[in-house]
């Protein structure tokens, strides 16, 4: 009959559990880490969504301002009020040839 050499005086089945035991604490602390990392990125994810929110509503208002600033009639009524232009008649009106 053949025997199985003992290692250390351990049975060869504890030294199966116990390389089993490792590779399953290693798996559940890789798995916590994993959860924890997951967690900082969502967390860092909805704070630029909050700044991109921000600068889109920005935006907005620039571009409200920057039509009221352009409006047609502003710039006319400023032309006339503070720089005293006036819409030429058509007898001041004259023709430049290039």
């Amino acid at each position: 009959m053949i025997r199985q050499a003992r290692v250390s005086g351990m049975p060869s089945g504890s030294l199966l559990m116990l390389v089993l035991f490792g590779l399953v604490l290693c798996s559940s602390v890789a798995v916590a880490w994993s959860a924890h990392w997951n967690r900082q990125l969502l967390n860092q994810l909805y704070g630029e969504l909050s700044v991109r929110d921000k600068v889109q509503a920005e935006w907005g208002r620039l571009i409200l301002e920057q039509s009221t600033w352009t409006a047609h009639s502003r710039i006319e009524l400023l032309a006339s009020e503070q720089l005293r232009m006036r819409v030429p008649e058509p007898g001041e009106v004259r023709m430049v040839a290039p």
